[in-house]
């Protein structure tokens, strides 16, 4: 007798049945989560942005995270030199004009940058060759130096 009770107590319960055997169908779904992409920016909304600004019929997830991995990277290449220069300039907050000039400095974004319009940065700072005046040999010496009109003090015509 005592080896059927101890039968009847080791059958499993419902409880500690593997979820192999259930009847859960697991989800196709894309999981674009930051965990598993590994990506600060939001998977899911740049997905939505894409279907909204119709780029295609159907957006494959991994083309969202390729686009967001790029993305996320190009900032942080933009940020960090933009970091560099308002350190240079002693600032502790970075400024629409720190990342101007970090962008026109750099002969990698500078391209990418060449039809963005930011407000608030301002202009490079640089004279233009052309608005510059021919350079000989009075160009840099002082007024008191030069000739300013034919009649000299002390010569007479």
């Amino acid at each position: 007798m005592p080896a059927k009770s101890t039968a009847i107590a080791m059958a499993p319960t419902p409880a500690l049945v593997p979820a192999e055997n259930s009847n859960k169908v697991k989800s196709k779904s894309a999981n674009m989560t930051n965990k598993n992409t590994g990506l600060v920016f939001n998977c899911y909304s740049l997905r939505r942005r894409m279907k909204a600004s119709r780029v295609g019929k159907f957006i494959r997830p991994a083309s969202v995270v390729y686009l967001g991995a790029v993305i996320e990277y190009l900032l942080a290449e933009v940020l960090e030199l933009a970091g560099n220069c308002a350190r240079d300039n002693k600032r502790k907050i970075i400024k629409p004009r720190h990342v101007m000039m970090a962008v026109e400095m750099d002969d990698e974004l500078k391209p990418l940058f060449s039809d963005v319009i930011m407000p608030g940065s301002g202009v490079v700072p640089g004279v233009h060759t052309c608005l510059m005046g021919r350079r000989d040999q009075n160009t840099f010496r002082g007024w008191a130096r030069q000739n300013l009109s034919k009649t000299q003090v002390g010569v007479k015509e």
